[in-house]
């Protein structure tokens, strides 16, 4: 619990500090933020985990060149409620 709350006050920080810069424009800078719950099987997450995971191996190992910006992606991820209790067929 305190090291998730440590990197929320370290994300805040880094997300004030981008605020703070001159010229700092979230609408310009496709600054996002989005919740979804999903409905995933261990399967399904694993999966999505991966191919996650490969689109940020991918783009992990650019460089800085004309055109480019630095940006952070923080992704979490969390169970929100156990799963229901499936109920019998007709």
């Amino acid at each position: 619990r305190h090291g998730f709350a440590a990197a929320m006050a370290a994300l805040l920080a880094d997300f004030n500090a981008y605020l703070d810069r001159p010229g700092a424009d979230p609408r310009r800078d496709l600054v996002g933020y989005v919740q979804v719950p999903l409905w995933l099987s261990e399967e399904e997450l694993a999966e999505m985990g991966g191919r996650m995971r490969d689109l940020l191996v991918a783009k992990a190992g650019n460089r800085p060149e004309p055109g480019r910006r630095l940006y952070l992606f923080s992704p979490i991820l969390f169970r929100i409620e156990e799963s229901p209790p499936l109920s019998p067929g007709p």
